[in-house]
């Protein structure tokens, strides 16, 4: 309505024509744009003006007039110069928003006027879409992509092996059904269909167009192959993991769910980390892609690069908040050791339930080996939460050392014990027997009637030595569960804290942490990300000399006369260990062995199930440490 009632003092100043046909581009309303112009056919202008936003998949166009400047006196608005009695020009301000593609796109339009029979009037050409826009020509956005970089092991070598790896796309002016084509494509690989549309009506039309990437002869390309319209093409890429899959996660199409992890400029086509390493450090593993908006040549060649960028984005760009500047692609270097990944996977492969190993390098914290088995792919081994059992008991035992106890402190176990109104029980009553023997041998009765002597401070001193506190540590953001239920309060909570049951939940990462702990006295926060370097990390905490003895004397008792025995069987064995098997309130059981060797390893090692945890963790020591060359994946991952 607003463009009508400017219409009709058209006649009288080239300004109203402007503004006019301006308003009218701007607010979709072609045909009352087209109306204002002259030199080709309105239909011809309709078209041109409703393209610019499908070739650019814009959100938003805004069109503002701008002062005019030499070459004439400017009318009595400041914004048209007038060029002779029957000709004006004007400048206009573009400001295109392309959404997903990265920052907006901004320009100074021009435009020419004559007035034919009193009225004035835009002289149609492509320059008024582009000032550089010339006959035949079209806009096009393109992105150019950095080579994907990889996830490395401590000492460089890539984690990843390269897989026949079919790329899918289309060429769009070949599309004979664009909608049937973007529908087969967005179901096979849920990717948004409406920006999957735009990004192939906005690329350029005779050149190919990758809109996914899947290994070769996996479920999703050999349905990709049946959609008409899709090309494939070919090629080898180092994408999948060697070893340790659910840690380092995987590639795929860039969902919906992935797009809004990971941000812009990324989009759908774009293949982009779904999980794992490979998807937290997607913008350094992949870099950001080059977004340019493009002429193209009625042949459809690149004829020249227009994107501007404005004064407000080279500020952001100086201030060094340009998330959006393209950059290349860096390699992720891990502390994982592969051979020492190798025996933990393999130490897991011939069991029947799912399984985690966490094994740290006690000096430092370095994360040398995280194996999941059979865990449909999560990282159980950082993620899971499990009751401990009788291996969390050394806890009790420092804080009762603190307190003035000895490892030989006599303490009888018995057959069963009332705490706090709950029963505890053991199927090994000792009438002779110590503190150290007692968690040696996974004594609940003993260890729920001695932890009447916790009090709050003690506690929290215990806790906080040990790095179960849960605070100062994050792993360089790499997902990892918090240790739970490790506040009790009453009675009964201490009891059942002290044989690790109950709300008391913890992780394998965080047992491994705390076997090194005890190997060594001194624990470290876990480091897993060597490059990009951790920001900051948590200060080391000291066990006193004299408590670490102590409890290093209960650690060797549990793999020499204790439950873990098992553990030494073979060539390497344990210095300490304990092993625990233990059914939650959930009524889900699950065997643990902590331990560690020498100066070597803290390992913690969670099996879903009553197996002999000690014995399996005595394979993982005594494994050949030579990984194959194509090592097979255990974690179920897809």
């Amino acid at each position: 309505m607003l463009a009508g009632l400017l219409s009709a003092c058209a006649q009288a100043s080239p300004f109203l024509t402007v503004k006019d046909f301006l308003i009218a581009w701007q607010v979709q309303n072609y045909e009352a744009a087209a109306s204002h112009t002259v030199g080709a056919p309105p239909g011809d202008v309709v078209q041109a003006l409703k393209d610019v936003r499908t070739q650019l998949d814009a959100a938003s166009l805004r069109l503002r007039l701008r002062a005019g400047g030499t070459g004439g006196a400017p009318d009595e608005k400041g914004r048209i110069d007038k060029t002779g009695a029957e000709t004006a020009a004007a400048r206009f301000q573009v400001r295109i928003d392309l959404g997903e593609n990265g920052r907006p796109l901004e320009y100074q339009g021009h435009l020419t006027l004559r007035r034919l029979d009193g009225i004035w009037k835009v002289v149609w050409s492509p320059s008024v879409i582009h000032p550089q826009l010339k006959e035949g020509e079209r806009l096009a956005v393109v992105s150019e992509v950095p080579q994907r970089q990889v996830i490395q092991d401590n000492k460089g070598r890539s984690l990843l092996r390269a897989v026949k790896t079919d790329i899918f796309g289309v060429i769009p002016s070949r599309l004979t059904d664009l909608n049937g084509t973007v529908d087969g494509i967005g179901e096979i690989t849920k990717q948004d269909k409406d920006r999957l549309k735009g990004r192939i009506s906005s690329a350029p039309p005779r050149s190919f167009l990758q809109l996914a990437e899947f290994p070769n002869g996996s479920p999703q390309a050999l349905k990709l192959r049946q959609v008409p319209g899709v090309e494939l093409r070919s090629k080898e890429l180092e994408t999948q993991p060697i070893q340790a899959d659910a840690l380092l996660g995987l590639v795929g199409p860039a969902t919906t769910d992935v797009l809004s992890q990971v941000g812009a400029p990324y989009q759908p086509g774009d293949t982009v980390g779904s999980s794992g390493l490979q998807l937290l450090f997607q913008r350094r593993l992949a870099g950001l892609p080059a977004v340019k908006v493009v002429i193209l040549d009625a042949q459809g060649a690149r004829r020249k690069e227009i994107r501007d960028f404005s004064e407000a984005d080279a500020e952001v760009a100086v201030a060094g908040q340009d998330d959006l500047t393209p950059r290349d692609a860096l390699p992720v270097r891990t502390t994982l050791d592969r051979s020492v990944q190798f025996m933990a996977e393999n130490a897991l492969r011939e069991l029947g339930v799912p399984a985690s190993l966490v094994a740290v390098r006690s000096q430092t914290g370095e994360v040398l080996a995280a194996a999941n088995h059979l865990t449909a792919g999560k990282n159980l081994a950082f993620e899971g939460l499990y009751a401990p059992g009788t291996t969390f008991s050394p806890v009790l035992a420092a804080a009762l050392l603190a307190k003035g106890q000895k490892s030989d402190t006599a303490s009888a176990c018995s057959e069963e014990e009332t705490v706090g109104g709950v029963v505890f029980s053991t199927s090994r009553p000792r009438t002779k027997s110590t503190l150290g023997l007692n968690v040696a041998n996974g004594c609940r009765t003993a260890l729920a009637r001695d932890s009447a002597a916790l009090d709050p401070a003690t506690l929290a001193a215990t806790l906080e030595k040990f790095g179960l506190d849960g605070s100062g540590w994050d792993l360089s953001n790499v997902r990892h569960a918090r240790a739970e239920g490790l506040t009790p309060v009453t009675e009964a909570e201490k009891g059942l804290f002290s044989v690790g049951e109950g709300a008391v939940k913890v992780s394998p990462l965080t047992m491994a942490l705390f076997a090194a702990a005890l190997q060594n006295g001194t624990w470290r926060e876990p480091l897993l990300i060597q490059d990009p370097p951790p920001i900051a990390s948590a200060a080391a905490r000291f066990v006193e000399p004299t408590t670490l003895n102590e409890l290093q004397k209960i650690m060797a008792a549990g793999v020499r006369r204790g439950t873990a025995k098992a553990a030494v069987e073979g060539r390497k064995k344990y210095q300490g260990g304990l092993k625990s098997t233990v059914t939650d309130e959930n009524g889900k059981t699950v065997s643990w062995f902590v331990g560690y060797y020498g100066n070597t390893y803290g390992i913690a090692l969670a099996i879903e199930g009553n197996v002999d945890a000690a014995r399996v963790a005595s394979l993982f020591l005594n494994a050949a440490a030579t990984p194959p060359a194509k090592a097979t994946s255990t974690d179920g991952a897809a």
